[in-house]
């Protein structure tokens, strides 16, 4: 799946937003969105397969690592998990949202394997001064 794209949409009373349609985890109950606070001032939200790829190697992690096994207890303890209703609505908990300070407006924003959730006042402050050519030569395209 590739997350490509920027959507706005609003948050319902009830503080779900829609997620578009090929964002959407397929299958059944057991998959489930990740996501973070990101110190940028968005949410990152993870598809379920590269939970299992962090996972493995969380895996990996001696127990008698106590610096490893304490930046697994701040990254896990502060990860959300959620999943699409039948609408296709993603719950954004009242603490996520105040974290990165989303209000009722959000965009959200394609990452190829990954995307993000802003409170959309802070994407429109953002420089629209997009460079394909600079962006390829950043990516050593």
């Amino acid at each position: 799946m590739a997350y490509v794209g920027e959507f706005t949409h609003q948050l319902d009373a009830r503080n779900r937003v829609t997620v578009p349609s090929s964002w959407r985890v397929t299958g059944d109950d057991g998959n489930f969105y990740f996501a973070w606070p990101h110190p940028e001032g968005c949410v990152v939200v993870y598809p379920p397969h590269m939970l299992d790829e962090l996972l493995e190697k969380a895996r990996d992690i001696q127990q008698s690592n106590v610096r490893s096994k304490a930046t697994l207890r701040q990254l896990f303890s502060r990860a959300y998990k959620f999943g699409c209703d039948k609408q296709g609505r993603i719950l954004l908990p009242d603490p996520l949202k105040k974290r990165v300070g989303i209000e009722k407006q959000v965009s959200l924003v394609g990452l190829g394997h990954y995307f993000e959730i802003w409170d959309a006042a802070k994407r429109e402050v953002e420089e629209d001064d997009f460079d394909l050519l600079e962006a390829m030569a950043e990516m050593g395209i």
